[in-house]
Parts: C-alpha cells; structure tokens; sequence
C-alpha cells in the first residue's frame, strides 16, 4: 500500500439487506407502472373528449388574454386543462422516472411519495368524484419500498 492511500474493504450486504432492496425495488418498478398507467389512461380519455378542439388550439384561437378571458372559449379552455396543460405527460415521465431509478438501484426520495400523496389527498377532496384517488396506488408503493430498504 502506498502513502496517503487507504485499502476499502467491501462486505456484501446481509441476505436480509439484499431481500429488503430487491422488494424495495419491485414496489418502485410498480409504483412506476401504475403511474405511467394513469398517466396513458388520462390520455386516451381526455384524447376522446378533446378531440374537437385541437384544431382551434392548434390554429391559435387561445393566444392572448382577451382571448383567454373570453366567454365563447370558455368550453376549449376547460378541455384545454384537461389534456394538453393537463399533468398527464409530466406523470408519465415521472413514472419512467421511477422505473429507472429502481433499475438502476437509485432510491426515490420518501420526500416525493409524501408530497404526492398530500397532491393526490388534496385533489381528489377538492375534486371528487375524479381518478385523483388512483394516485394512492403509486404514492403508496413509493412509502413501503422506502420501509422495505430501511428494514431489510
């Protein structure tokens, strides 16, 4: 060994270590799927209802603010914040996010299941009836993956 140099001695994880970090991985794998999930359902949905209005946002019927606040674009805004301003396309990424992640053996942060999880209480009460409530599914999943690594 040379001066000012120090040797790293690597134990391997414990089988009870090893088991916790795999099923923290699965439940961050399906927290992932389910969000991307609800994400591509979103989608489609919304695609159906909206269909009549891409021409009008395409063409620019909502640029401006006199355009915004008018009464006859009322329906097009509505439809417009149900889809493409909608967090739709943000929450499939955000689930292939997670998918990485845990592929890649990265940990979510608990910071973000809590904070989704407050998101999703909060709009499926301010919104209800409404899928917001589906958003527990993957919240969940992040929390006990953390759990499962901390206990494992």
């Amino acid at each position: 060994m040379s001066i000012g140099t120090t040797s790293t001695v690597i134990t391997p994880p414990s089988a009870a270590a090893a088991a916790g970090e795999a099923r923290a991985r699965t439940l961050t794998i399906w927290a992932g799927r389910s969000t991307v999930v609800i994400g591509v359902v979103h989608i489609a949905v919304f695609l159906v209802q909206t269909w009549s209005s891409w021409g009008d946002w395409l063409t620019g019927r909502l640029h401006g603010p006199t355009a915004i606040e008018d009464p006859a674009n009322l329906d097009s805004l509505r439809l417009f914040w149900a889809l493409p301003g909608s967090f739709a396309v943000p929450l499939v990424l955000l689930g292939l996010l997670f998918i990485r992640m845990a592929r890649t053996g990265q940990e979510v942060p608990r910071y973000l299941g809590w904070t989704l999880a407050a998101w999703v209480i909060l709009c499926g009460w301010i919104l209800e009836p409404s899928g917001f409530l589906l958003g527990l599914v993957p919240t969940a999943l992040l929390l006990l993956a953390h759990r499962a690594r901390r206990t494992g």
